[in-house]
This record gives structure tokens, C-alpha cells and sequence, in this order.
């Protein structure tokens, strides 16, 4: 920080503009390492099988998201993420929730005490989780959280 400051002085005193130089915000940082530290600790069947570790995602929230497999059908692998996420206080909007052979989509309002901010205002942030099928007892499951309208 100390070196950002000097050379934010430096670029003042030359009479160049400081603006040019863009420092991420505590509050920004804060909330990426938040976003990925719920994502990465979100409950997991124990028939994953394949490591969970933060990706990029251009669309979701903080563009973060977490991806893995599991061995299970896309009923089983819903049924599980509605008990976990339930008893951890997340909210399941049923007009979002859809799934068949092909696999799942559902989304969840998180608890109060996952206070992430949007950053559009009248949007709020929800989680998203999404099942594919990729062989006969393989699924792909993706979770991520993103921006709606508040209403």
C-alpha cells in the first residue's frame, strides 16, 4: 500500500493524472474472497468425484463459481442440495426449480447472514445451482451466485 501511495503522490507531483492508476477496493476484495470462500465450503454429495475448486464465470456474481461431478442421478443430486441448503438457512424459490433426465437448474435466496451486495442497484443476490447429465449415473453440477431483479 505504501508503494500505490507513493506512486499515486508521484504521478500528482509530475502532474499526471492518478486516476489512470485504479487500486481494487478493500470492500471489492473482500467480497471476491467471501464469495469464493461460500462457494468452495457449499455442501457436496459424497459421491463427488472430482476435486471443487473456484472457476471463472463471465456472468455470475463476483464472476466466480465452483464445478464438480458427482455419481448420481439429477432427482438425487436435487433432493440432496434442497436438505443441505435448506437446513443452512438458504431459501429455495420454487418458480426457479425445474429438472429432469437431462439434469437441474435451482435457486436459492441465501440466509441473512450472507449479506452479499449487488452491485446493480434493484437486483438482489441469489444462489444458482445447475445439473447436467454427462453419462448414465454421471452429473455435473455448477453453483454460483448471481444478480435478479429484486422484485
Amino acid at each position: 500500500m505504501r508503494f500505490a501511495r507513493s506512486l499515486v503522490l508521484m504521478t500528482a507531483w509530475l502532474g499526471l493524472t492518478p486516476a489512470a492508476f485504479v487500486m481494487a477496493s478493500p470492500v471489492r476484495v473482500a467480497q471476491v474472497t467471501q464469495v469464493e470462500t461460500l462457494l468452495e465450503a457449499m455442501p457436496r454429495p459424497k459421491e463427488t468425484s472430482t476435486k471443487v475448486s473456484s472457476l471463472f464465470a463471465a456472468n455470475a456474481y463476483q464472476q466466480k463459481s465452483i464445478n464438480y461431478q458427482a455419481k448420481m442421478g439429477p432427482e438425487q443430486a436435487l433432493k440432496f442440495l434442497q436438505s443441505s441448503l435448506t437446513a443452512k438457512g438458504y431459501g429455495e424459490r420454487p418458480v426457479n426449480t425445474v429438472s429432469g433426465q437431462w439434469g437441474f437448474s435451482i435457486v436459492f435466496d441465501p440466509p441473512a447472514t450472507v449479506a452479499l451486495q449487488p452491485t446493480t442497484p434493484g437486483k438482489k443476490v441469489v444462489l444458482v445451482y445447475q445439473g447436467t447429465m454427462l453419462a448414465p449415473n454421471t452429473i455435473n453440477i455448477n453453483a454460483r451466485f448471481e444478480e435478479i431483479e429484486a422484485n
